[in-house]
């Protein structure tokens, strides 16, 4: 009994760790700073944007999300869907830029207790 309670507890305090990790994201990339999102990264990750994709490193990701945010100046980014799973964690957002919105999909993990960004897609 006292064993699933406290599974049951720890289950919801992740998802409200997580649920922190999401705003903090958005609020990162409406602010355009990639280089504080780039901390956030794994050492490889997945990168796609309307210009390229492939694998970078975390180096490599932050300058082309920085020509991204050059060329798309944020104007508002908002969690529109956080999911927690046993191994990854997912964060979909909203981003309204002055050249258009685009939707943004964020695949990481929880790492000694820190979130690392896997994946991160713009389309």
């Amino acid at each position: 009994m006292i064993r699933s309670i406290v599974i049951a507890l720890s289950s919801l305090m992740s998802q409200a760790a997580f649920a922190g990790e999401g705003e903090k994201i958005a609020s990162l990339i409406q602010g355009g700073n990639s280089s504080e999102l780039a901390n956030m990264f794994n050492t490889s990750i997945e990168l796609v944007t309307p210009a390229s994709s492939g694998v970078n490193t975390r180096e490599q990701a932050r300058m082309v999300l920085d020509n991204f945010f050059q060329k798309n100046p944020p104007v508002k980014a908002t969690v529109t869907h956080e999911t927690t799973g046993t191994s990854n964690s997912m964060i979909v957002i909203s981003l309204v830029t002055k050249t258009g919105t685009y939707r943004i999909s964020i695949v990481g993990a929880y790492k000694n207790g820190n979130f690392l960004i896997n994946e991160f897609k713009i389309s």
